[in-house]
């Protein structure tokens, strides 16, 4: 399970309420949302595309309808 940048961007930028279930991922997204917002340049994109698939790999057997979701976007 792995994000690309685009998928990021589109999570990061999605003015709807997440459709997410763990906690700690919406925990996450809040935060790069903001740095995002403040800094929304390549770079800063990469580095929440890195964190978000970190999250994934870590906890991958509880993150499946997470991820289908933000794919779905």
């Amino acid at each position: 399970m792995k994000l690309t940048d685009a998928q990021t961007k589109k999570l990061l930028i999605y003015q709807g309420q997440p459709q997410l279930k763990q906690l700690a991922l919406k925990m996450a997204l809040t935060r790069l949302k903001g740095i995002y917002k403040n800094d929304p340049t390549p770079g800063s994109l990469s580095k929440c595309t890195l964190e978000l698939n970190a999250i994934f790999e870590k906890f991958a057997s509880i993150m499946k309808p997470d991820y289908d979701w933000i794919i779905s976007l």
